[in-house]
């Protein structure tokens, strides 16, 4: 069974850990840059497995990396813990994940008999990004460029949201990014357009962070090495099919192809954490080591939250921390 410190070791000597910790040690503040470098965090989620991301975050906001970052871009659970990040209310949306979120009131697969979403976001995801106070601030101030990534129902493809000027718009930004089809309810409509779950197109946004000009990116990954991803159950992907299909036909076949874009992402992401080359853009992925378990995109065990949160902490803590 792999462990997590030979791969701890080698993401140490990575360059994009190098240049993180240059830009730490030199006091390196966004929009004052002097390296030539743009980084950006790249952040997976997966439902209730975001809570390994949130754990991630925790850490690089506990050792005081977040001004090393120019850009932040995630989908779904994956972009609200890059706005929580942002907020400074990181180590917050880890607590959020294991109280809050871990209850019927946010969770409740019964809803859907009587028509409702299995998923009630309302105001608790303010709660893990801070928005509830003046987190988003931090995010609208345009020092650090939050990306969220949603699917566009009309057209079937991926898009990126960012420039958001006020608190609204960064909520809706999130709203849109983590609208899961079917289980999360109709999609979120924004300037006459519709959105839904952006990991059902993207699930881990690494191409539209090299897209924004990254040269650097650290990817923080949900799911443990060796568990590929794959449909919760038949009778689900029935009822989210048939769901989609009533949005736009097209919908469907990003809804099928998502597992083999997935499997492609993750180890295009291997192969440039183990070889990073010698030229930009350079790519390292973390993410928890083969054996642990995997947390369920529905799971509402505080208990397995909070383990998979601390876990996922002191793996960015072997790995960014100092040596």
């Amino acid at each position: 069974m792999t462990t997590s410190v030979p791969a701890a070791v080698h993401a140490a000597t990575h360059p994009v850990t190098q240049v993180l910790k240059q830009r730490a040690r030199a006091g390196s503040r966004p929009g004052a840059r002097e390296d030539g470098h743009r980084v950006a965090l790249v952040l997976e989620g997966g439902g209730m497995r975001g809570v390994v991301s949130a754990g991630m975050t925790a850490a690089i906001e506990r050792l005081g990396l977040t001004p090393g970052f120019d850009l932040v871009a995630g989908a779904s659970a994956g972009a609200i813990n890059g706005a929580a990040l942002l907020a400074g209310a990181a180590g917050r949306a880890v607590a959020t994940y294991t109280g809050p979120l871990a209850s019927r009131a946010f969770i409740n697969p019964f809803r859907v008999l009587r028509g409702k979403p299995v998923l009630d976001v309302n105001d608790i995801l303010k709660l893990a990004t801070g928005l509830e106070s003046t987190g988003h601030d931090r995010i609208t101030s345009g020092e650090v460029g939050l990306h969220a990534v949603a699917v566009d129902v009309e057209s079937a493809r991926t898009v990126t949201l960012s420039g958001m000027r006020t608190e609204t718009e960064v909520w809706d930004a999130l709203l849109a990014s983590s609208r899961m089809p079917w289980a999360g309810g109709p999609p979120i409509e924004l300037g006459g357009r519709r959105y839904l779950d952006g990991s059902m197109g993207s699930p881990v946004p690494v191409a539209e962070a090299l897209a924004a000009g990254a040269t650097h990116v650290l990817v923080l990954q949900t799911r443990p090495h060796g568990i590929p991803r794959k449909s919760s159950s038949r009778l689900g992907d029935r009822f989210i099919e048939r769901h989609l299909r009533g949005l736009n036909p097209a919908l469907v076949a990003l809804y099928r192809a998502r597992i083999d874009v997935y499997e492609d992402v993750v180890a295009d992401i291997a192969r440039h954490s183990g070889e990073p080359g010698d030229a930009p853009p350079f790519v390292l992925g973390l993410r928890p080591p083969a054996g642990t378990p995997c947390v369920g995109q529905l799971e509402r065990d505080s208990a397995v939250l909070a383990r998979a949160a601390a876990d996922a902490d002191r793996l960015v803590e072997a790995a960014l921390g100092p040596a």
